[in-house]
């Protein structure tokens, strides 16, 4: 499984969008009250013979979801999701504006290298 799949799987089941990369409604929709999107790096790790054996991938999730929700049992929920799918417990960064709640969620899983 790669680590998009394994990062939507993780987080589907709450029923909310999740998209790699920038989340854009379909055909024209609104905005859903709870989203997910992700990115990452990729570092190589473990170098043998000047190449590395494995890849470590610093995840970033984030939830998007209005300024009233109560977000602090979503937050718990998804780190342990995120935990059970095999990445390292996230470090939570939560931002506020007049349009809702940006989460941050930041953690890492590694990899073996595959070169094609």
């Amino acid at each position: 499984m790669t680590v998009n799949e394994t990062i939507m799987t993780a987080l589907e089941s709450f029923g909310d969008p999740v998209q790699y990369g920038e989340y854009i409604p379909p055909n024209g929709k609104a905005y859903p009250d709870k989203y997910y999107t992700f990115n990452y790096s990729i570092i190589g790790a473990d170098y043998g013979d000047d190449s590395p054996v494995h890849e470590r991938y610093l995840v970033q999730v984030h939830l998007y979801c209005l300024r009233t929700y109560d977000s602090l049992e979503r937050v718990k929920r998804t780190q342990h999701r995120l935990v059970e799918a095999g990445f390292t417990r996230p470090s939570v960064m939560l931002s506020f504006d007049e349009d809702g709640q940006h989460i941050v969620f930041e953690c890492e899983i590694a990899a073996g290298v595959d070169d094609g």
